[in-house]
């Protein structure tokens, strides 16, 4: 989703829907204890975030993801597949594109088996019929039904809050020392900017702390002079990055969240290229999947643009052992 214009400040409209905002919370944490509970034949794991998207959650999924499998463990990731049009539990293959499943499942199954589905449980059982012995899944946080999986919060220093609100008054899903306090233990990226109070609630909460660092990798050549493309939660995020990185952002392009590029827009940023050296336009991994032979069929704008990855290293790895 977009993010609208009030929630950059406590203005009016963000303190008119503040009511709202708790009667959303009440309703949703109603939901969750209604369903019918599950427990799950395989152990699992959610990552959850307390911001609506931006939060840096599909970055550790991928890490966790890895350290399970160098690990000796056979797992697989699930996903509801936000803006995908598949809903019954679908394994993702190559022929799928974010049309059908998603931008973030279709990033992480290039790590690994990944299912989608808009209803977990329904997954989880044609999940425990095959050969695996774990399963992550991004999101499903606060789904209080399935009762034996492991919850881990992550908390990135670098989405700086706009005005500290549950939505729909704000960003967060929630209350912030709520959202911790449901957590079994929080994973800190970019630790060195995350506020003192989130670190002090965390503290009180008495809740295990594990640290990251993380390795930023440009996948083609280490051009100073950029622009930079992008359609994720917390665009600033990017931005932000590529500067810490010495980068010289000379442009700078966002489009929605989750944004599926038509053939216009590959046109546009093709022709915005041509001015420049090869490599100049640089994106997100996750904007990256979005493009395909519908709207790139030539490869043309694959062929000339850099992607900035991001690897979460764990540096506490005894503490993440607790849980998988």
């Amino acid at each position: 989703m977009n993010r609208p214009f009030f929630w950059k400040d406590n203005g009016i409209l963000s303190s008119f829907l503040i009511p709202i905002s708790f009667i959303y919370y009440s309703i949703s944490k109603l939901h969750y204890y209604l369903k019918k509970k599950y427990i799950s034949d395989i152990p699992i794991v959610s990552v959850g975030s307390p911001l609506i998207g931006g939060g840096g959650k599909t970055p550790v999924v991928i890490a966790i993801l890895n350290f399970l499998i160098a690990n000796q463990k056979n797992p697989c990731a699930l996903a509801k597949g936000y803006k995908g049009s598949i809903k019954i539990p679908t394994l993702i293959n190559n022929k799928h594109s974010v049309k059908d499943v998603g931008d973030e499942p279709l990033l992480i199954s290039k790590t690994i088996d990944t299912y989608v589905s808009k209803k977990r449980k329904d997954a989880l059982e044609v999940i425990k019929n095959n050969n695996y012995n774990f399963v992550v899944m991004d999101d499903g946080f606060r789904d209080i039904s399935i009762l034996n999986k492991v919850n881990l919060l992550v908390i990135d220093g670098n989405t700086k809050l706009d005005n500290n609100r549950p939505f729909p008054s704000g960003e967060l899903l929630g209350i912030t020392r709520k959202t911790i306090e449901i957590s079994d233990a929080v994973i800190l990226l970019n630790d060195n900017r995350i506020p003192q109070k989130i670190k002090n609630e965390i503290e009180a909460l008495n809740k295990i702390k594990i640290n990251t660092s993380i390795n930023y990798v440009f996948r083609h050549s280490s051009v100073r002079d950029r622009i930079a493309f992008c359609g994720i939660g917390v665009p600033k995020k990017f931005f932000r990055s590529l500067e810490d990185l010495g980068t010289n952002v000379i442009e700078k392009i966002t489009f929605s969240n989750h944004h599926y590029y038509s053939r216009n827009d590959v046109y546009s940023l093709i022709k915005i290229s041509r001015k420049f050296d090869k490599y100049t336009l640089i994106t997100t991994a996750k904007d990256y999947v979005r493009f395909n032979d519908i709207n790139d069929p030539k490869r043309e704008l694959r062929e000339i643009i850099d992607v900035l990855d991001m690897e979460v290293r764990f540096e506490d790895v005894e503490s993440l052992k607790k849980f998988l």
